[in-house]
Parts: structure tokens; sequence; C-alpha cells
């Protein structure tokens, strides 16, 4: 049964900043006087929201010192790495084919609103988007509530859902809320853990998407 809503995360997925994101939390670090984290290590937690990537980083930390490096963060994410923010090659392409095609689009991401919404602005996509969900006002991947919120603001069971992302905290949101999943190899995950979990492809990039969207059975 091909789905009626399409849910993408943001990061690694439509936009390329892995590379950003990476940078950002070790430059982070060093603001605040810690040593950097390996890039591999961050790498692993990408898909999280901020808050739960700090505590995985430096679990046994203060909390003021975990409240310091999150609002540090964010005053990197949302200034310098914002401005220089490009979608994938393949997204826009992607995005009007499916939108052309009848398909409803939403994004559920580890972002907070205010990232989201500046990115969605730099990239001047808001009239894709019938809907978005972030990390702070839902809880973080891979649990399913943002699935869920998306689902029931557009009147439509998560059945109807298809998420695309690029960790596997992504195939395992939608596996929580009942919903099909398809992974892209363009960010943080590598295409062999991506396939170990719950997803009914793993495509090279999001040029590939409309193409196997339209060969799903409508039965």
């Amino acid at each position: 049964m091909k789905p009626k809503l399409i849910i993408f995360d943001w990061d690694g997925t439509l936009a390329d900043t892995t590379g950003p994101i990476i940078n950002t939390f070790q430059q982070t670090f060093l603001d605040c006087g810690l040593p950097a984290p390996e890039a591999d290590t961050i790498r692993a937690l990408i898909g999280y929201n901020l808050v739960t990537i700090i505590h995985r980083l430096v679990p046994d930390a203060a909390l003021h010192l975990k409240e310091q490096l999150a609002e540090t963060y964010a005053h990197h994410y949302l200034n310098p790495n914002n401005h220089n923010m490009r979608l994938f090659d393949s997204a826009l392409p992607c995005l009007n084919n499916l939108k052309e095609q009848g398909y409803w689009l939403a994004v559920a991401t580890g972002k907070g609103r205010s990232g989201l919404d500046k990115a969605i602005a730099q990239t001047d996509t808001a009239d894709f988007w019938l809907a978005t969900a972030c990390a702070g006002e839902q809880p973080s991947k891979p649990a399913p509530d943002m699935v869920f919120t998306l689902c029931d603001e557009l009147g439509l069971n998560p059945a109807d859902a298809l998420v695309v992302g690029d960790t596997t905290y992504d195939l395992e949101m939608a596996a929580n809320a009942g919903a099909r999943a398809v992974a892209v190899a363009t960010g943080a995950h590598p295409q062999e853990q991506l396939a170990a979990f719950p997803c009914l492809t793993v495509l090279k990039d999001l040029s590939e998407l409309p193409g196997f969207i339209r060969n799903m059975s409508n039965t």
C-alpha cells in the first residue's frame, strides 16, 4: 500500500549537516574547557535531541555544565552553521516530485523548534510541509510520539505514513509508531547499520525515493 504521508528527518536526510553538527559539538566542548569528543562518537548519536546527546557524551557532568554545553551549541549552530546550511542536491527535486504526485509531506526532527524554523526559512521549503514535529516538543527519537503527533494533526493512521531518515533512530521511531520506513545512506549512520533495522529499503540518496514509492503496491 502506498503511503499518504511522507515524514522526513532533516539533518543528514534533507540537509547535508552531519559534518557541521560534528564540528559544532567539538568546538562547543573546546569552548567549555572540555576535550573534543571523537567524530565517530558524535556521529553515532546524531538523531537524538541535543539534551540526550550531551548526556551521552558527558553522563557524569554537573547539570550546570550540561546546560552550558547546550547553550553554547545552540549559539554556534543557530548562527554560523545555519548560515552555511545546504540541502542535498537531490532534496528539492525529490520534494517537488512527491508534492506534484499528491503526497503529503512533513518533518520529524531532533532539532529544536527555533533551529528547524531557521532551517526551513533559509532553505525556502515552508510550502512543502503540512506539519512539523521537533525534539523538545515531543520525546526524542526513537520514541514514536512525533509520528503520532503528525498523524493525529493530519487525521491519519501511522500505517498511512512513511518515515524517511538517515539514522537507526528514525527507523526505530517508525517501527515503534507502527509506520513504515525507508533509510537513506547520506548521513550519520552507514548503509550496513541501517539495513539491520526495520526498513523497506536503504536508498543511496533521495533521488531514488520517488521511484521507489511509485513502485510500491497499491494493494
